[in-house]
């Protein structure tokens, strides 16, 4: 079976536990994982009518779980991450904002971000069997059945990302991942296939590439569709007036039609968007709002 990439997170979830208090179970009896394992049982499973045997399971889930999310190892000793934000233990809210921003950059919370957005912009309902089978064309994974996504999303929600359900609060993520709206006002005059085809030359990181492979990848990572009749229309020539790319035409081929453009980035490229928004744009994409 494969390893999801999405972490593990069972009875490790905000409705179940208290990350302030587990924390500090995890500082008192860091290096004795038995001991850690009993205190989260004794802490927050104790009271359910289930055998001890379960009980016990739940507790070692959700000791799994904070391994999952890096904030301990598997002797229970806080990681280095643990540490930071045990140091936040005593402000609930920048807790939530600092564990919610290790979520987005560091355990794929940005490309499930950014898949939700693109199911949300294609009219499509948010449902967890759909999610899993978006996610997983963008080479990330988690089991079927598994709560991995919905725990992510409720800690991002406690951290106020998502606001109800699966609708996200954009002004909150950018405000977690540092990013302001003048980050984003640069490219904000194109549409999203344009953003998508931008951001793909940019990720390219140089050199000439025909349009229609350019065009391939980006649909292949972002999900987006393209009129491929009016690519150049829609896409390559507003991206060429701008100053983004520069365009050269394939020679014409006896019975196969005209090949496609060539594409190169220009200086702006690097100039407004890789070296000003380098993080946002290699790690999080944040820039292009709406992918």
């Amino acid at each position: 079976m494969r390893k999801s990439d999405l972490p593990f997170g069972s009875e490790f979830s905000p409705s179940q536990i208290n990350l302030s208090q587990i924390l500090e179970l995890a500082k008192n009896h860091g290096g004795d994982w038995k001991a850690f394992e009993t205190a989260v049982r004794e802490a927050y499973f104790e009271s359910y009518a289930t055998s001890e045997y379960n009980r016990k399971k739940l507790a070692n889930n959700a000791k799994l779980g904070m391994i999952a999310y890096g904030l301990i190892d598997r002797n229970a000793n806080l990681t280095e991450f643990g540490l930071k934000i045990y140091e936040l233990r005593f402000d609930e809210a920048e807790l939530s904002a600092e564990l919610a921003r290790h979520i987005l950059l560091n355990l794929h919370g940005i490309t499930f971000i950014q898949c939700i957005q693109d199911m949300q912009a294609g009219g499509q309902t948010v449902k967890l069997i759909d999610l899993r089978e978006w996610l997983d064309e963008r080479g990330v994974s988690f089991p079927r059945g598994g709560k991995h996504a919905s725990i992510m999303r409720l800690w991002l929600e406690k951290a106020g990302v998502f606001i109800k359900g699966w609708q996200i609060n954009e002004d909150r993520l950018r405000e977690i991942l540092g990013a302001s709206p003048e980050d984003v006002e640069v490219i904000s005059i194109f549409n999203r296939e344009q953003k998508a085809f931008l951001k793909t030359l940019a990720n390219l990181g140089g050199g000439t590439h025909p349009s229609n492979e350019v065009e391939k990848l980006a649909t292949i990572t972002y999900g987006v569709k393209f009129d491929e009749k009016n690519l150049p229309k829609q896409v390559l020539y507003p991206l060429s007036k701008a100053g983004y790319i520069t365009l050269e035409r394939g020679t014409k081929e006896k019975g196969r039609g005209a090949k496609p453009f060539y594409i190169t980035a220009t200086e702006k490229v690097e100039k407004d968007i890789i070296t000003p928004l380098l993080v946002l744009l290699r790690q999080i994409g944040l820039l292009f709002k709406g992918l």
